[in-house]
């Protein structure tokens, strides 16, 4: 039977999944409460939030929102019906540092698996959200692009430099003799 808190559930996680678009279902099985709060606590600092689901609530969210987006559509043919406990992982902002903050827990957390989500318009199961989870994160890798960038006129500088270094060190090494 329909009630009306059930659908109250499904319209927020309707709206929520319309307003975050990128998402990732996570499998929990024997993970403790504490470890889920800290879990919580942790993905606050990055802006994305974790949300135990009823599965059926998360399908009917699923059904409603593939009328208008095709993209859940294709979630919808792919990964439904879902089986076992379920967590949404929503990201506001960048995703990135959620999915990596995940990818450390998960390290220590051998109960916590991940299922499959939507990232960028993108359709991924969960080997492909276990490889993009143990990318670096987008502001280390910013940080090595602007080193590398630097790295060029560092070398040229050193370059340059060397010819006139050995020629003075020769210099020195013949005064001393002479």
């Amino acid at each position: 039977m329909v009630t009306q808190q059930k659908q109250t559930q499904v319209n927020l996680l309707t709206d929520k999944l319309n307003r975050d678009s990128n998402f990732i279902l996570l499998k929990f099985d024997k993970t403790t409460h504490q470890s889920l709060e800290s879990l919580r606590r942790d993905l606050k600092k990055t802006n994305s939030f974790l949300k135990v689901l009823k599965n059926t609530l998360f399908e009917k969210a699923i059904n409603k929102l593939s009328t208008s987006n095709k993209l859940f559509t294709d979630f919808h043919k792919k990964f439904l019906p879902l089986k076992d406990t379920s967590a949404i992982l929503t990201f506001t902002g960048d995703w990135s540092e959620g999915l990596h903050a995940v990818a450390e827990f998960m390290q220590k957390e051998k109960s916590l698996n991940f299922k499959m989500g939507i990232l960028d318009n993108q359709i991924y199961e969960m080997t492909d959200v276990v490889r993009i989870a143990k990318l670096p994160s987008k502001k280390v890798l910013l940080g090595n692009l602007i080193g590398s960038l630097k790295s060029p006129a560092s070398h040229l500088t050193n370059g340059l430099k060397f010819n006139m270094t050995k020629f003075v060190y020769i210099l020195q090494q013949k005064s001393k003799t002479a």
